[in-house]
């Protein structure tokens, strides 16, 4: 009874501290607290424990496709064949240009190095089986969420906790399940990446005109050929639009990839930032822009509107849950076309002269680079690899054709590529004229072969590694006749071109603007400014140890060796002074192995810096009538606008060649510097300035009905004859 008397006072006891908590105290919260993450903790410790064969079973797919695709194959192969492979597919699924700039993007990659490659390759893989699943689940989800409504009705708010929720919340689950890496990075993937393609695939079938499918069901066609004959062939728009949505998306998540420890691109961005490293930043971020465009131009429709890749990833993100604004407008299609007969305007004498003149230099140069242009050693290719100096005469009497790596090396290509295109462009347009590919015209040839002629040229008067008193007991390497041909080549064709586009009838699609284009002008500007900073920056880092072949620069080089042991020994000799020793001891390490730098104009490089100079003078000069500035007359504006192209090709070709010639014989410790890659930049964005007006123009058309000309010439024809009688 006394237990039972004292339970009462027991038990207020117990409750006592909770008593004097207050409803509006922040302190009652814990004593309410609901264990939601108990909960799910307590569910996801059961599903490991019964279900581990389920789990295998959905294991299976994901580890299957990255071990076979990934792992095992996209990653072992050459990278030359994966570079094929995807520029065939892009050709396949859209057309020859996007499948060119496939490969100049993937090659671009491959060549940042083997180890960027392989994560290249990776991401591609990544990226690729995350997609493929999605579409694998996708489609046929949308299709049924389209055909049945209940099924739209429960999918609907699936889809929107998927979207909602910040993926960090769903991946602890997966890594719980699935453990760190390209599984559960791929799983996480696919369920934020997913939701478009399902709403626009059920968009796509709900879009489909009802009066369509019920007469192809009066038609007596059966339920499976209504969906695969009538509603997923008009919903394949929407469907398309889907898949290059999810493909944005994915390609948003290969950071939150990379923390899972998926392999790839973003593995690399992950570690420069925790490194600060920021060469590695920059290679990683350039190779995961290439891939992310190329598998973005890849997977649009044809006819799409053309628009940079961070405002579609943008795009993909804001519209997650109404992608459907995202469908390009089709109702233009439906335009009725007349019965029109579209004819070009005619070559005229003049043109088909200058097409021929031009067509000769361009067969010159290209033949050019087949003969020896450098004789006795080589000349831009010395400046990387001393053995092409030939400085104790190895190379004498040897001669090296513009494709050989001693001789012209990239320059030489670039002279082949480019009189090649001029050659093209002169069959192309003489045989289909006004519908050969857009480029194939004048103002193409004119690029090009003003391009040819700056390469050239550069090359020819560019500086060698004696006269830059590198290595003045280097040999001077004499110019071979290709050399001499090639300059010849390129001015001949400079001439036919430019007389080309002078006789040329070409109009704009759209009028041009009357008005002074000063956005053109201000790009230019900027242009010329980045060519000038480049050519005052570093066009070469040495830091080979024989580097100065110079006596001056070989002495002070040994002198700092013997400061360096000399303080190793006053060191060793005065330990209470140690800290001095080495701090001065780091600083001459520190100078020693400073790479030997040069820009693009003084006396100790090739001095290319002065050419890409020199044409971006002119290029300011030819922008100004190309702006409008002297005029707004349509035709002169186009003519100068491509002469301003071409010298914008020029510059960033001279640059390129510098680099890429160095890229394929240059020693691994001499790199070429930042100075050349922002004079390529600089005349990329000289040639971009002009593009406002060039892409307007094509070759002039002749409208006509061939049966109203026909009888006009008839009716002609027959006064003519009743005249004569």
């Amino acid at each position: 009874m006394n237990a039972l008397a004292q339970a009462p006072a027991i038990l207020a006891q117990q409750d006592e501290p909770s008593a004097r908590i207050r409803l509006w105290d922040n302190a009652i919260l814990d004593e309410w607290r609901i264990p939601f993450g108990d909960w799910i903790e307590q569910g996801i410790d059961w599903v490991a424990v019964n279900l581990p064969t389920l789990l295998d079973i959905i294991r299976w797919p994901f580890d299957t496709m990255i071990r076979n695709l990934v792992r095992d194959f996209l990653v072992e192969i050459s990278w030359v064949w994966i570079v094929v492979a995807m520029a065939l597919l892009a050709w396949i699924t859209r057309n020859a240009k996007v499948a060119a700039f496939v490969a100049v993007a993937l090659t671009i990659c491959g060549l940042l190095g083997d180890g960027y490659w392989k994560e290249t390759a990776a991401t591609i893989g990544f990226i690729g089986v995350a997609v493929i699943l999605c579409v694998v689940i996708g489609i046929p989800v949308g299709i049924a969420c389209g055909r049945v409504d209940s099924i739209w009705q429960v999918t609907r708010p699936i889809l929107d906790a998927m979207q909602v929720v910040h993926s960090f919340v769903y991946m602890l689950p997966f890594i719980w399940f699935f453990d760190l890496g390209e599984v559960s990075a791929t799983m996480v993937t696919m369920v934020f990446a997913l939701p478009p393609l399902i709403r626009l695939t059920n968009l796509g079938i709900r879009q489909v005109p009802s009066d369509v499918v019920e007469a192809s069901r009066a038609y007596g066609a059966s339920e499976l050929r209504v969906l695969f004959d009538v509603q997923i062939p008009l919903a394949r728009p929407a469907i398309m639009t889907g898949i290059n949505q999810t493909l944005l998306l994915a390609i948003s998540m290969l950071g939150i990839a990379a923390i899972m420890g998926a392999a790839g691109l973003g593995r690399l961005l992950f570690r420069a930032i925790n490194n600060q490293n920021a060469a590695l930043a920059a290679s990683a971020g350039l190779a995961f822009f290439l891939v992310a465009v190329v598998l973005d131009r890849m997977s649009q429709r044809e006819g799409t509107e053309s628009t940079h890749l961070l405002k579609r990833i943008y795009l993909a993100w804001k519209h997650r849950r109404d992608p459907e604004v995202l469908i390009p407008d089709t109702e233009d299609s439906a335009v009725v076309k007349h019965d029109e007969v579209e004819v070009f305007a005619r070559i005229g004498l003049r043109e088909r002269a200058a097409m021929a003149v031009s067509l000769i230099g361009a067969t010159v140069a290209a033949l050019s680079t087949l003969l020896p242009w450098s004789i006795d050693a080589g000349k831009m290719s010395a400046f990387g690899r001393w053995a092409d100096a030939s400085l104790e005469g190895q190379l004498a009497g040897q001669a090296f054709s513009g494709l050989h790596s001693t001789g012209g090396s990239w320059f030489g290509i670039a002279v082949l590529a480019l009189g090649s295109f001029v050659i093209l462009a002169v069959i192309g347009a003489w045989a289909r004229p006004g519908r050969a590919p857009r480029w194939l015209a004048a103002d193409g040839a004119a690029i090009a072969g003003i391009c040819l002629l700056i390469v050239a040229w550069a090359h020819f008067w560019g500086q060698s590694v004696r006269d830059a008193r590198v290595a003045p007991d280097a040999v001077d390497p004499a110019h071979g006749v290709g050399a001499y041909l090639a300059v010849v080549g390129g001015l001949i064709a400079v001439i036919g071109t430019v007389l080309w586009i002078r006789f040329a009838e070409h109009t704009p699609l759209h009028p041009l603007r009357t008005r002074i284009a000063w956005g053109s002008l201000v790009g230019l500007g900027v242009a010329v400014l980045v060519v000038v900073l480049g050519m005052f920056s570093a066009w070469s880092a040495d830091s080979r140890p024989d580097r100065a072949l110079t006596p001056e620069a070989l002495a002070e080089a040994e002198a700092r060796a013997e400061r360096i042991e000399e303080l190793k020994r006053l060191s060793e000799e005065d330990p209470d002074n140690n800290a001095v020793y080495a701090a001065d001891l780091l600083v001459e390490t520190a100078i020693a192995r400073k790479p030997s730098t040069t820009d693009g104009i003084t006396s100790g490089g090739s001095r290319l810096g002065l050419w890409a100079l020199v044409a971006g003078v002119l290029a300011v000069l030819t922008g100004l009538p190309a702006a409008g500035v002297f005029g707004s007359n349509e035709q002169r504006r186009w003519r100068w606008s491509a002469v301003t192209a071409g010298l914008g090709l020029g510059i960033a070709s001279i640059a390129f060649a510098w680099i890429f010639t160095h890229v394929r014989s240059g020693d691994p410790q001499f790199l070429t510097g930042i100075g050349a890659f922002l004079t390529m930049l600089g005349g990329l964005m000289v040639l971009a300035s002009t593009m406002v007006v060039l892409k307007e123009f094509r070759r002039a058309k002749v409208y006509g009905d061939p049966l109203d000309s026909t009888s006009e010439a008839a009716a002609t024809a027959e006064a003519s004859v009743g005249a004569s009688m």
